[in-house]
């Protein structure tokens, strides 16, 4: 009988471990399918799951993980279903189970039910990380039903409920999130006033909105909750309803301007130019009729409205000509001429300008030398380019041994450029290498020292005297943030198919990939390492390259400088194990545990939030570089679609490493921290169909927000790619989305969405140049028609140099610098190389 007994145990026992080991495996499969976005087959292998034990699927949350797949799918029954059972058995992921529940309910229209799931999350869990977000959204969504009493009542309750919250989050919040939870203050005051407005409580309305214009976070930077105070006032303010938007109320004049400037910085011209009006009409012999009149020039301007711009820029100099405003009014009246392609007027007012404003008097203003260099710009853009040469020589004579000079002749090598005037351009750039000071890219129309030291080695190039070429291209450093570098390298590598070039390059090769080996041998590491970096450069031979990359990584791990790249050991955070009866766990945080179940499930996205929120009461022992969690959790950030996290704390530790730094050898998790390829999906669903390369986009993404969904920009650029207002609505039309809003910027796939269609209208004029591009998306493509135009050529590099605008061509370097970066991590599915 024991032996009986015993034999069932064995087979208990037998019988529980595969079962264990099936559960194990089909998990594995879960994971597997959810990590290649199959989630048809991922939710498949759930409800299996599900039918195999029901115990063991919802011990392990396996129904949240359901949730959040079927709402990956779009089904939205599956996903409310599975969602309901977690909120009806407690579980621990009960908070997020009812934030997606209202979610659903409100994309399918039913604010009600949201409102339901949303007042379930409060009661709940007051203290949770969706909190405040729920309050939120909770009093949006009373606005939104039009239940104002309500939204009302909950702002209050929030209001009192914020002091405790508060406590909590002093405690675990560094500045940043201290910003955040200021702007979800003002949020709320947003809609307490509206509410109000709508309520008929006007002049509670008033008190709320006043305060939001009061209380600025940065009073030069008015945010979109100043923006909104100022149209709930002037809707207040407004004698008729009709009026509102078409004629400014009656304001005392400084009110006026507030108004005006909170409407110009967030872009909003029309309603600014509005505001600026009503000062001519209404205060016709104030002083701030000239500021006023030199802002409505500047609108026009914006809004590519040049002859407008031009009529307010004259009467100004009439009625104002002793004012600071006239005088720039007359540099911009200069400016606005010669974007309407009118040289000749231009020219007569900028020497109008020099002879009223540098020749005769007694205090020049700053930047003298700028009327002399866009003369010469305004004679370039009409082609003729023997007057602009004869200006060069006058400015170079006038501002002699300074700054301007040495632009001027920057400006004579790109016109010898432009003409395919080698050894005029040659004589010109030897002449740069020796100016004193070039004042760098950081300067209008400026250039560096690696750029001359580029264009020395395309004209050596273009005259055939390649073995100079390939010497001076060498010279030039690559790096992960190098763009001439990058390009050097590119035109080494088009030589070696160049007939009349290729043997110039086979021996230079054969010299650096001989010196790297010799090198090797003699434990030489440094001469090693630049010997084979230099034999990378010069060929795309796989057996090649692979010998050359293997004798770079044995001297990075000698070099001191290049064996210390950030790098981490990825800990095994969260539960590892399925479980089989319910957890005892009680001794941890309810952020740990939710935290430790994400990860169980693999919901990064989820998971981030709640490890940060851990770490936070921590007190921090170890440095960054030394410190696995902070590594792992940058990680789990970044494969959590919250690559802005992963960015912040990789840049700090990489800014320490030699730039040229071979991106192929770098640890893989470590550089796509730096470079990570978040909101794939979105991306290959916007991008890939306009014939938008998805890693360009990331590129441009990478450089505008860094990843931040949320930020705005000084120029009231909104989200992940940075849209303001008015090209939104342009590109919102082509797209046929009649109710888009400019806040919808925030949302990823919106803003991912609106860069992709962007960026498809600009690869259309400028096919093939990626660098034409991105000049666009940052100084517009007027703009970059006409540096290209000045240049001559398609080739980047005749037509980069010309790149007027500093933050534009700064911004052409980083994007292509980024792109480059991502094309060797990437194919074009964002799949890793």
């Amino acid at each position: 009988m024991k032996k009986v007994l015993s034999l069932l145990f064995l087979l208990t026992l037998l019988a529980t471990s595969v079962f264990a080991q099936t559960i194990s495996e089909r998990h594995q499969k879960i994971r597997a399918a959810l990590d290649k976005k199959d989630f048809a087959l991922a939710i498949e292998e759930l409800q299996s799951l599900r039918k195999t034990d029901a115990k063991i699927f919802e011990l392990n949350n396996y129904d949240y993980l359901l949730g959040r797949t079927a709402e990956k799918r779009q089904d939205l029954a599956t996903a409310i279903t599975a969602f309901q059972r977690v909120v009806e058995r407690k579980s621990v992921l009960q908070d997020y189970a009812l934030w997606h529940l209202a979610r659903l309910w409100r994309s399918s229209g039913n604010l009600m039910l949201e409102r339901l799931f949303l007042q379930q999350l409060l009661l709940f869990s007051p203290d949770s990380l969706l909190a405040n977000a729920a309050r939120i959204r909770m009093a949006r969504s009373f606005y939104e039903s039009k239940d104002y009493r309500a939204v009302v009542s909950s702002q209050w309750s929030v209001v009192r409920s914020e002091s405790k919250a508060q406590s909590l989050k002093a405690k675990v919040e560094d500045q940043s999130q201290s910003s955040k939870a200021k702007a979800q203050n003002r949020e709320w005051l947003v809609l307490l006033g509206e509410a109000f407005q709508r309520d008929g409580q006007k002049e509670k309305a008033r008190e709320v909105f006043k305060t939001l214009l009061d209380d600025l976070p940065k009073p030069d930077s008015p945010d979109d909750f100043a923006l909104a105070a100022v149209r709930g006032l002037d809707e207040l303010d407004s004698l008729k309803p009709e009026d509102y938007g078409k004629i400014a109320p009656q304001l005392p004049e400084n009110e006026h301007l507030r108004r005006a400037g909170v409407y110009q910085f967030n872009r909003a011209f029309g309603e600014a130019e509005m505001h600026y009006r009503a000062i001519d009409e209404r205060y016709p012999n104030s002083q701030n009729l000239a500021f006023s009149l030199l802002q409505r020039g500047r609108i026009a301007v914006l809004e590519e409205r040049f002859d407008k711009a031009v009529v307010h820029y004259e009467r100004l100099q009439s009625q104002f000509p002793n004012s600071i405003q006239a005088r720039d009014a007359l540099n911009f009246e200069a400016s606005a001429y010669a974007r309407l392609g009118n040289a000749d007027e231009a020219i007569a007012r900028y020497k109008l300008f020099i002879s009223k404003y540098i020749d005769n008097a007694a205090a020049p203003p700053e930047n003298p030398e700028r009327p002399f260099l866009n003369i010469i710009d305004a004679l370039r853009d009409k082609g003729r380019d023997t007057d602009a040469l004869s200006w060069i020589e006058q400015t170079r004579a006038r501002f002699k041994n300074q700054l301007a000079a040495a632009q001027a002749l920057f400006s004579q090598m790109r016109i010898h450029l432009s003409q395919g005037d080698w050894n005029s351009a040659l004589r010109d750039l030897a002449e740069l290498e020796n100016a004193p000071d070039l004042g760098g890219i950081k300067v209008s129309g400026g250039t560096n020292r690696v750029e001359i030291a580029f264009l020395k080695a395309f004209c050596f190039e273009q005259m055939g005297r390649f073995n100079e070429a390939i010497s001076a291209y060498l010279l030039i450093p690559d790096g992960r943030a190098e763009y001439y570098g990058g390009r050097a390298t590119e035109r080494l590598k088009d030589l070696a198919l160049n007939d009349k070039a290729r043997n110039f390059i086979a021996g230079k090769l054969n010299f650096y990939r001989a010196a790297a080996t010799q090198a090797a041998t003699a434990n030489d590491a440094e001469r090693a390492r630049q010997a084979a970096q230099n034999a990378l450069r010069l060929t795309n031979n796989s057996g090649i390259r692979s010998e050359m990359l293997d004798i770079a990584r044995r001297a990075y791990t000698v070099l001191p400088a290049y064996k210390n790249v950030p790098s981490g050991e990825i800990i095994l955070l969260g539960r590892q194990k399925l479980l089989e009866k319910p957890s005892s766990k009680t001794n941890q945080s309810s952020h740990q545990i939710m935290a430790d179940e994400f990860l169980f499930l693999g919901l990064d996205d989820e998971a981030a939030p709640e490890l940060e929120a851990v770490q936070s009461l921590k007190p921090k022992t170890q440095s960054p570089k030394t410190d696995n969690l902070a590594f792992t959790i940058a990680v789990i950030s970044k494969r959590g679609n919250l690559a802005n996290l992963a960015v912040a704390y990789a840049e700090p530790l990489w800014s320490n490493v030699p730039a040229d730094y071979l991106i192929e050898l770098a640890p893989r998790e470590s550089i796509e921290l730096l470079y990570p390829a978040p909101y794939s999906e979105s991306l290959l669903m916007s991008a890939a169909p306009r014939l938008v390369d998805s890693r360009f986009a990331l590129s441009i993404m990478r450089q505008e927000s860094r990843y931040r969904a949320d930020v705005k920009s000084l120029a009231a650029a909104r989200g992940l790619m940075q849209f303001i207002p008015s090209t939104a609505a342009q590109i919102a039309l082509a797209l046929n989305q009649t109710d888009f809003a400019p806040n919808d910027l925030y949302d990823p796939p919106t803003a991912i969405l609106f860069g992709s269609q962007y960026l498809s209208n600009i690869f259309k004029q400028f096919p093939d140049q990626p660098q034409a591009v991105a000049a666009s998306y940052n100084g517009g493509e007027a703009n970059m028609l006409r540096w290209l135009l000045r240049s001559k050529s398609t080739d980047p590099d005749r037509y980069v140099p010309e790149i007027q605008f500093s933050q534009s061509k700064d911004y052409v370097y980083k994007v292509l610098a980024n792109y480059r970066a991502y094309q060797t991590l990437y194919d074009e599915r964002l799949q890793r190389k």
